[in-house]
C-alpha cells in the first residue's frame, strides 16, 4: 500500500515560507496560506489546488524531493490524493506531472531556478 502523504515534517515557519514561495511565483490560483500548504503536505486538503503553472510546480516539488524534504514518489502521491487540478478543473495526473517535470528540468524552461533553489536552501535551514 502506498503512503498517501508526502512524508514531510515542515515546521510552521517552513510552511509559511513554502506558501510564500508558491505565491511569489504564481503557482496556484488563488494564492495559498500556510494552513493550506500544511494540509497539502499532510494529505488533508479539503479540495484540490488549482495549478496555474505545472512546470513551475513540478520544479519546486522536485527541488523539495532532492533536498529530502518530501518523498521522491511525490508525483504518485499527488496523483492518488488528487490534490492538483488544472485551471480548467481537470485532475492533474502522475503522467502530467512527470511530463511537466521533464520539460522543466530537461529543457531549462524555468528562468526562476536560482531563486527557487535559494528559497529551498533557506527552507532547509529553518526550524
Amino acid at each position: 500500500m502506498l503512503n498517501l502523504e508526502f512524508n514531510s515534517r515542515f515546521t510552521i515557519k517552513q510552511t509559511k515560507m513554502l506558501s510564500e514561495l508558491f505565491n511569489n511565483f504564481g503557482v496556484f490560483q488563488p494564492e495559498i496560506d500556510a494552513k493550506t500548504t500544511a494540509a497539502l503536505f499532510s494529505g488533508k486538503l479539503k479540495k484540490p489546488l488549482v495549478v496555474r503553472n505545472a512546470r513551475l510546480l513540478c520544479y519546486i516539488m522536485d527541488c523539495l524531493s532532492q533536498a529530502l524534504l518530501i518523498t521522491n514518489i511525490w508525483q504518485s502521491v499527488a496523483d492518488r490524493t488528487e490534490c492538483f487540478v488544472s485551471v480548467k478543473g481537470k485532475a492533474i495526473t502522475r503522467n502530467t506531472l512527470s511530463s511537466a517535470k521533464y520539460c522543466a528540468v530537461k529543457f531549462d524552461t524555468i528562468p526562476e531556478k536560482a531563486a527557487i533553489r535559494q528559497y529551498i536552501d533557506i527552507l532547509k535551514g529553518l526550524k
